[in-house]
């Protein structure tokens, strides 16, 4: 099963919302594959300078919340998520 998407994390709404792939580029793909997506105001997501795409400290966040969600849903060790997205976030 498919780990279920997390609304804004502010607003906790999905209406209006962006969908933002927490492990994009070359991830992307597995990004969709294993629900690693949230859905953030488009402030948030690339209309502002808070943006997740202009915000490395925010995107970050977002990949430990990520792997971290990922890693308990699926019960993947540290290696095994590696395995899947390249890299250990935490």
């Amino acid at each position: 099963s498919i780990m279920p998407p997390l609304a804004c994390y502010q607003t906790e709404r999905f209406n209006g919302s962006h969908k933002h792939h927490i492990f994009f580029g070359s991830n992307r793909k597995n990004s969709e594959k294993f629900g690693l997506f949230v859905y953030l105001r488009p402030e948030l997501h690339n209309m502002s300078d808070k943006g997740v795409h202009f915000n490395k400290e925010f995107d970050l966040y977002l990949k430990r919340l990520g792997q971290r969600a990922a890693m308990d849903f699926y019960g993947w060790s540290i290696d095994e998520f590696i395995s899947i997205f390249g890299k250990n976030y935490l």
